[in-house]
């Protein structure tokens, strides 16, 4: 007799069970599956916002030092077209100086002249009473040191108006010039203000944790930079000055001036006060509307621009600066500090930072020069 095969039929509970596991497993690995990427994603994302930070803090930087630059030409074109303004004041005076004189030349000639005319209708242009030879001697050599006198009038004359000549031609020269010279500091200023006014809307920008961020990183930098220049002022050569450009040559430097002590103390007063570009107090600086401001209450006037407050004064070796010399940094010298001792300065920085107490022993470090 045929039997059909036999199978066994799975318990009811086995299936179950197996199923069971097999639900824990796969809900096991969807479960790590969701939070690997959760827990990383917290890392990822702030070290995307780190490296966006420190990109806009150098762009911040790179900004603030051209913004800086632009800022420092405007000072100096300025300037240039305040020397041109002057010059045409000069040449003015000097114009009107040479037109006197000839007017004066003029009127003595006319006198001569009339003086000529109606002495020849006498028919004895000297009036005198030719009786003898004496007379007529004395008429004769009368006459030749009046013809000598005309003569030296009328080269006179000629002299002055040549002069008038000249003094015109340097005012006509000192009006272009300065006009050249109005146009590069407006031209200056717009760019300076451009600059200055993208920095302070890029920083605007920034909220809530990239903000964060970013003034972390340029603490970090700043802290980085002065921790640099305090070890090159430990290890520093002290023989002589700085970099080139700039200031009288390097000798004998002048005795600290008496002003120096005022300058510093003004300099103190001021630090936390905001960076502002061709700012000169009482509320915000720039950094040579600050050396500018606080040299002037020790009795010392300078332009506001470090270029030229760089040319004014002698320059100091760099193991004799005192209190109160101006040190300038940059190739182009766009930037100054006023020195206060061991190493450091007070300093107006850039756009969105204050002037404050820094060392100045950097790179950028050029040379430094004595006000008073």
């Amino acid at each position: 007799m045929h039997r059909r095969p036999h199978h066994r039929r799975a318990a009811p509970g086995g299936r179950r069970h197996r199923a069971a596991a097999l639900a824990v497993i796969s809900g096991t690995l969807l479960l790590l599956a969701s939070l690997t990427p959760a827990t990383a994603a917290p890392q990822d994302d702030l070290a995307a916002k780190k490296a966006k930070a420190a990109q806009i803090q150098s762009e911040l930087d790179a900004g603030n030092e051209h913004a800086e630059m632009l800022t420092e030409q405007y000072h100096a074109a300025n300037l240039a077209a305040q020397e041109a303004d002057a010059k045409i004041a000069e040449a003015e005076q000097g114009l009107a100086q040479a037109q006197e004189r000839t007017d004066a030349t003029r009127a003595k000639i006319a006198e001569r002249a009339a003086f000529m005319y109606m002495s020849a209708g006498t028919g004895d242009p000297l009036n005198l009473d030719a009786a003898d030879a004496r007379e007529l001697g004395a008429r004769a050599a009368y006459g030749d040191a009046a013809a000598d006198q005309d003569n030296a009038l009328i080269g006179q004359l000629q002299l002055d108006q040549e002069r008038m000549q000249d003094q015109r031609q340097k005012f006509e020269a000192s009006k272009v010039t300065a006009d050249e010279r109005r146009k590069e500091a407006q031209a200056s200023l717009q760019a300076a203000q451009a600059a200055n006014a993208e920095q302070e809307a890029k920083l605007a920008s920034l909220q809530g944790e990239i903000r964060t961020l970013v003034d972390e990183a340029a603490a970090a930098k700043r802290a980085s930079e002065d921790a640099a220049a305090r070890a090159a002022y430990q290890s520093r050569p002290v023989t002589s000055g700085g970099g080139s450009g700039g200031g009288s040559s390097v000798g004998t430097p002048p005795p600290s001036s008496g002003g120096a002590a005022a300058a510093v103390a003004y300099a103190q007063a001021q630090v936390g006060k905001p960076y502002r570009y061709a700012g000169a107090g009482p509320n915000d600086f720039d950094c040579s509307g600050l050396t500018m401001m606080a040299w002037r209450q020790g009795g010392v006037s300078m332009p506001h621009g470090s270029i030229a407050q760089s040319r004014m004064f002698p320059r100091v070796p760099d193991n004799q600066m005192q209190p109160g010399d101006l040190v300038l940094f940059y190739s182009d010298l766009h930037h100054v500090g006023i020195y206060v001792g061991g190493g450091m300065m007070i300093n107006a920085t850039h756009t969105g930072d204050f002037v404050r107490l820094q060392p100045i022993w950097r790179d950028t470090f050029q040379f430094a020069v004595r006000p008073g």
